[in-house]
This record gives structure tokens, sequence and C-alpha cells, in this order.
């Protein structure tokens, strides 16, 4: 009989459930009645390639399905398709202790299959199909999906390489290249070159268009728009002002 504290590992690999004792645990070993040092194997069914290929398949063509397997979800179809004939086989384990009745395979049946309960990808790798090997086969049918980009040959781009040597890069190519540089809204070198000269119209010279017909409604309506063409015109003086100062 196994003790209430006895402490076990558990490992879950293809194929296979093994559970061991951890040794040093007991504060009577070798005390007459004590299991020491006991080990557990539970044999398990595993899946046929076909049948691995399938599963892959599906799940490559599911990625929702897929999502939901890796955050320990597993799909009802994968649950069917996995089905009780994998179950681990506790008639066929064997256990090291050798005393006639023993709970170790039982007690180590209840643990692998709690755990696998909560950890569907070792479910499948149990019956053979582990994490690496499924994801491998995924990520590989997805590439296999992605068409490869046409190559051109290297006499082709040299030919075009000539081509806009003579013509010169394209506006589009020209503002890629600035904007990588960081320099798209900086100005180019002959932006200094260009000179604005404005002359400053007397107000009573300012000439106005009638806008009383327009506004009929509005009274005095050509002083409050001579008004807000000499407020906008001074605003526009004192930033060409300051332009001019930064220059």
């Amino acid at each position: 009989m196994i003790k209430k504290k006895e402490l076990f590992e558990l490992s879950i690999v293809p194929g296979w459930i093994h559970a061991k004792e951890i040794q040093g645990q007991k504060s009577n070993a070798g005390a007459v009645g004590v299991d020491v040092g006991w080990k557990v194997d539970i044999p398990c069914l595993q899946l046929t390639e076909e049948e691995r290929e399938h599963i892959c398949e599906r799940l490559s063509g599911h990625p929702l399905s897929l999502y939901a397997l890796l955050k320990n979800d597993i799909p009802s179809w994968l649950t069917e398709a996995v089905s009780e004939e994998y179950a681990p086989r506790p008639d066929q384990a064997q256990c090291s202790c050798g005393q006639e009745g023993c709970d170790h395979v039982q007690v180590a049946m209840e643990a692998a299959l709690a755990k696998l309960r909560s950890e569907p990808l070792l479910r499948l790798a149990l019956v053979g199909l582990t994490r690496d090997n499924l994801l491998n086969h995924v990520f590989r049918e997805w590439a296999e999906e992605v068409p490869w980009a046409a190559e051109s040959g290297d006499g082709e781009a040299l030919s075009k390489l000539e081509e806009k040597g003579k013509s010169g890069p394209s506006s589009g190519e020209w503002l890629a290249e600035a904007a990588e540089q960081g320099k798209l809204h900086e100005p180019g070198a002959s932006y200094r070159d260009v000179s604005v000269n404005l002359q400053a119209v007397p107000e009573n010279d300012l000439e106005m268009d009638d806008w009383t017909e327009l506004l009929p409604r509005v009274k005095a309506v050509q002083q409050v728009v001579r008004q807000i063409v000499m407020d906008a015109s001074g605003k526009a003086k004192e930033s060409l002002d300051s332009i001019k100062d930064s220059i």
C-alpha cells in the first residue's frame, strides 16, 4: 500500500507513462512491508502515421483549433480522434515492487489522467504526436501555401540599374530614400536660393472689391473686409520676418 504522503515522479512520453518513487522520502526506509524504490511502467497504444497526418492537416486548416489546443482547450473532434482505444493500458502495466495487489499502478494512473486532462498536448504526445512534430508539420503546410516571389536574373537586374542610371531615380524612389534618411521634410539645397520680394501696399492704395451685394445684412461691410485684410497682411508680414531671421 502507498502511504498518503508518499512522493513519486511522473513522466509521460510517447507510448509510456512512467512513475517512480522519490528516494529518501521515507524515514523507515528498508523496514518490512515498506515499498522502497518502486517503479511503474504503463504502456499506451500509438496513433498510426496516417492518423497523425490527418490530425496535423486538420489543425493546419483550422488555426483557431490549433490556438485553442495550445491554450489547453482540446477541440471536440480531436477528443473523438484520440478515442478510448488509445487510452493507457493499466492492465498491461508493470510495477517493480514485486508485491501482489499493490496499488502503485492505480495511483500512477490517477495522477497521469489528471495531468493529461489539463494538458491536451501531453495527451497527443502520449499517443505519438509530440508538440514539436505537430507544430513543424503545421508551419510547413502554411509555408507551402505562400507563393514564391518571382526572381529576376542577374542580367535583367543589371539592365534595370543601367536604365535607372540614365533617367535618374523616379519621384517615388527619391521620396522613399528621403524618408529612410529622415530628410523627407527638410528643404533641399536650392531652398535658400529662393528669394521673395514683397512690397507693402499703402492702406489708402489697397483696392477692395465691393462686398455689399454679397453681405447685404452686414453693416459697414467694406470696413469689416478691409480690417480683415489688414490683419491678415500684418500676420503674414510677421511670419515673413521670422523666416528671414531664421535663414
